[in-house]
């Protein structure tokens, strides 16, 4: 999507509080007395997303706890002297996938000390008030806290430029993620599915989800400044 120059009603942001729910990674925040804040989120396919969450000052152990209490997946792909980066599976909606299919554009979700927040661009063309109400009407605890004017959207969403990251990558991930980019699988909204793509490819859809796993893993690590381990993030 794009805008007018000059168009001052390019975005509209929105915050919502989260404190009062029991989401893992504020849940997670308050065990540990730390910040756990979403980086990135990147489509799995049928739904599922890969959410990458940097903990700060907090054990990351104490964060992959309470997501298995909600009966989803996660892993510690770094550890630091302070914290980590921790990758979550997401099969069933959450605050930032709900907030995109309304029509918004996420920025980021955060916990700190038990402090939830959720911050989201809406586009011009995109109804705000629709967007409240379903993020509300889905989420009632949670509260809308500010609502102010934007001239641009930068989305937590994909990769922007992932050419100058990709040093760690094999020749085979390189090539798929490259295929990927350019079909729209990181846009949003998604332009092709994981199953389409694979077709194109001439592979198989695990085959391609396995390349794109790997290679996602090691541009998280590398976006987040995480050295990157192959023991740890796989080949």
């Amino acid at each position: 999507m794009s805008f007018e120059a000059g168009d001052k009603r390019q975005a509209t942001r929105l915050e919502f509080d989260l404190s009062a729910g029991t989401y893992p990674f504020v849940v997670a925040s308050a065990r540990s007395s730390c910040t756990i804040a979403l980086q990135n989120c990147l489509p799995r396919g049928d739904g599922a997303y890969a959410e990458f969450f940097t903990v700060e000052d907090g054990n990351p152990e104490v964060f992959v706890d309470c997501v298995a209490d909600r009966r989803a997946d996660a892993e510690v792909l770094n550890r630091t002297a302070g914290g980590g980066l921790v990758e979550v599976d997401v099969e069933e909606h959450c605050p930032v996938v709900t907030l995109t299919d309304a029509g918004a554009v996420p920025r980021t979700a955060r916990g700190t000390d038990g402090d939830g927040a959720v911050v989201a661009d809406v586009p011009a063309a995109t109804d705000t008030t629709a967007v409240i109400e379903s993020f509300l009407d889905t989420y009632p605890v949670a509260e809308l806290t500010a609502k102010r004017q934007r001239e641009s959207i930068t989305p937590l969403f994909g990769f922007q430029d992932y050419a100058a990251l990709t040093d760690s990558l094999t020749d085979r991930q390189r090539e798929l993620l490259a295929a990927a980019h350019e079909a729209g699988y990181y846009g949003w909204p998604r332009e092709t599915t994981a199953e389409e793509l694979a077709g194109r490819l001439d592979i198989s859809a695990p085959t391609l989800h396995k390349h794109l796993r790997a290679a996602e893993r090691k541009l998280a690590a590398t976006l987040l400044a995480c050295p990157s381990e192959e023991s740890a993030l796989g080949n």
